[in-house]
């Protein structure tokens, strides 16, 4: 395995070295306090995740009574960089068959997923039957003039390909991971959207699907498993990823969503969208697309959604006919769910001041409350609800600090006036974790509300 800097990380020294001593200068702590400790050195993004590493290698190292915990934690989540990272992981699990039973998570990230050096094609080839406990696939490209992710092996050098180079039968190989059950894809180009949806549709036991700035060159036909056929219902075939329930979908083209909404929709219990649709100008639109919806995202197939996140650009209002897709959206929603929950979310705090989330909250609550109006037809006997009898839960979700909560409290009730009579609007206020989720005017201090509650 190799480190963010490039070097090379002795993977047995490390990681199932029977010699290491014990320091008798070491403090007498009792052992499940460091094990708390070590257990910390886990984080959700791929740069923290390799400084944690480094630093379990080195707890490692101390002594035997920190070894396995280290080594647990170690091996949970795997961090590959290129082609001599997966050799030299394979190897390791096979000089060290306990090993196997730690890893629930593998991560492939670097510049060398677009050469003919990437290390995905050989992923599962190399570690075919040794994950018996795998939950967790990320495949994250890092682009070629990301400075902040330094060059870790000579490969990292060579010419980049258009999109990612897959096998022909890399489904086939892919599919012997029938344990991992999410899915993350990080901006990356695929050549065809059937390479995608092979991808996806090969793991069997694929519950969650996380896509972000993904590409394809050309959109192609529509894979049989995805067609509807003339009833609405799909193709005689296996249902396309038959598992999967939780769909989240950011810098994605339009057509590409609409497509694994449409196959994915009876079963989704979540969906994320960020609004304005992302529109692909560069992807190539040959194929069958004269079934597909030629207005926004259809949600009538969602009947067994619960709660859809929407996260909301700074374009929403300004991109010609976004708005009226989001409506479209949100009126071809008839979920049979009882009381099935809206998140509104921004994306991201960096790109607006906070008073211009809150203008554009109120925009979309006009939009929110015309479909949910408390005029609506009265449930019928049986206690179903009609179309405009809408009974949705809107949550908004905040990152800001403490001393902006009245702020944006008085703020949002104002943007949802009839939701809030209702009581049928929620508001979550948490710190913002990274930068991207502070606002514009970040450092500003908030004027005193009229109200607060």
């Amino acid at each position: 395995l190799h480190s963010m800097d490039g070097s090379s990380v002795s993977g047995e020294s490390a990681m199932d070295d029977d010699h290491a001593h014990p320091d008798h200068n070491a403090s007498r702590f009792p052992v499940e306090v460091c094990e708390n400790i070590i257990d910390m050195l886990y984080s959700l993004t791929v740069v923290d995740r390799v400084e944690d590493s480094r630093a379990l290698h080195r707890c490692a190292l101390v002594c035997r009574a920190w070894r396995v915990r280290s080594q647990r934690n170690l091996f949970y989540s795997v961090v590959l960089h290129d082609l001599p990272a997966l050799q030299k992981f394979s190897a390791v699990l096979d000089n060290a068959p306990h090993l196997c039973e730690y890893v629930y998570e593998v991560t492939l990230t670097g510049r060398t997923l677009y050469t003919t050096a990437s290390p995905l094609s050989l992923l599962p080839v190399a570690l075919y039957g040794k994950l018996p406990k795998l939950q967790e696939v990320t495949i994250n490209r890092v682009r070629e003039d990301d400075k902040s992710y330094p060059r870790t092996s000579e490969s990292d050098t060579m010419k980049p390909l258009q999109y990612l180079p897959l096998h022909p039968r890399f489904a086939v190989y892919f599919s012997a991971f029938t344990t991992v059950s999410r899915l993350h894809i990080f901006d990356i180009t695929f050549g065809h959207f059937s390479d995608m949806a092979r991808m996806i549709n090969s793991l069997p036991a694929l519950r969650t699907l996380h896509c972000a700035g993904v590409r394809c060159v050309a959109l192609g036909p529509l894979p049989f498993n995805m067609r509807l056929r003339a009833d609405g219902s799909h193709a005689p075939a296996r249902p396309f990823a038959p598992n999967l329930q939780e769909l989240y979908l950011y810098g994605v083209d339009i057509q590409c969503v609409r497509r694994l909404v449409s196959a994915c929709g009876p079963r989704l219990r979540e969906l994320s969208v960020a609004v304005p649709f992302f529109h692909d100008i560069e992807m190539v639109l040959r194929g069958d697309t004269t079934t597909e919806s030629t207005v926004g995202v259809d949600l009538s197939l969602c009947s067994t959604l619960e709660r859809l996140d929407i996260f909301l650009g700074p374009e929403l209002v300004t991109e010609g006919q976004s708005l009226d897709k989001l409506k479209a959206m949100l009126d071809s929603w008839d979920s049979e769910v009882p009381r099935p929950r809206i998140h509104l979310v921004a994306f991201h705090g960096a790109h607006f001041t906070r008073k211009e989330f809150a203008d554009l909250l109120s925009t979309v609550g006009r939009v929110l409350e015309e479909l949910s109006h408390e005029s609506s037809p009265p449930p019928s006997a049986d206690g179903e609800v009609g179309k405009q009898g809408r009974k949705w839960r809107i949550w908004v979700e905040l990152c800001d600090w403490e001393v902006w909560r009245d702020w944006w409290c008085t703020h949002v009730q104002k943007c949802f006036p009839a939701l809030v009579k209702s009581n049928r609007l929620r508001l979550t206020f948490d710190p913002p974790p990274y930068d991207h989720f502070k606002w514009k005017d970040s450092d500003a201090m908030p004027t005193t509300p009229t109200t607060t509650t």
